[in-house]
């Protein structure tokens, strides 16, 4: 456990340490609540449902958590970022992991603290109660997040300075906005279904729940391999 938080701290400081990447994930963030203001002033009833199945859940979410999950790795892929650290002796594979789990925490909080301002901005008297809603936004958020941060990091980890990132971002956008089987493979069907959007094909919302948690932890075992191969 302390190899592993020892070897978290490059992550960790690249993402603490690097403005240019944050100012993308401040401009998508204002994104989402610009949209959660408008639906406020036009007094929109059902304001957070309307944010979170529309721009919030469709774009924001997995462009917030692209670009912070990049950040963590150090914009050129996985196997290259962790580089450093298997210079000094580190095991792959241990320090892919910590790589990898960094970029996941990271998404979850940052996905979880807009969630909840987008749904306090928006929130409309037909929407849940606050509190509910603001609860299920939140532990959406983390583990939306979560998943979204192992899927993008195993992406990483694939190709010349991990251009896997954009392949697998693309095929969330193309695959996982669809209603076969391929939408069960990536995490966008299932966040949507969450926040209250159609099905993630056809299956209940307790379903795609258990699908995330099993995504989170097979993306972040296939990044943890592919890591060990020579960048």
């Amino acid at each position: 456990m302390s190899q592993t938080l020892a070897l978290a701290r490059l992550p960790f400081l690249r993402l603490v340490r690097t403005p240019r990447a944050w100012l993308a994930v401040i401009g998508w963030a204002l994104l989402a609540i610009a949209s959660a203001v408008l639906m406020r002033v036009r007094g929109q009833p059902s304001g957070a449902d309307h944010v979170m199945n529309g721009i919030f859940g469709r774009f924001v979410f997995p462009l917030l958590t692209y670009v912070v999950v990049g950040t963590a790795v150090g914009g050129t892929g996985l196997r290259k970022g962790i580089r450093s650290l298997v210079g000094l002796g580190a095991p792959p594979r241990l320090a892919a992991f910590a790589t990898t789990l960094v970029a996941m925490a990271a998404a979850a909080i940052a996905a979880c603290v807009l969630a909840m301002l987008v749904c306090i901005i928006a929130h409309g008297a037909a929407d849940p109660p606050l509190g509910a809603d603001l609860f299920a936004s939140a532990w959406i958020g983390l583990l939306g997040g979560a998943t979204y941060g192992a899927y993008f990091s195993a992406g990483s980890a694939i190709g010349k300075a991990g251009s896997g990132r954009g392949i697998f971002l693309g095929a969330d956008f193309i695959i996982g906005g669809g209603a076969g089987v391929g939408a069960l493979l990536t995490p966008r069907g299932h966040v949507q279904s969450l926040l209250g959007g159609t099905l993630c094909a056809d299956l209940p919302q307790r379903a795609s729940s258990a699908l995330l948690v099993v995504l989170a932890l097979t993306y972040l075992a296939l990044a943890v391999m592919l890591a060990r191969r020579p960048a």
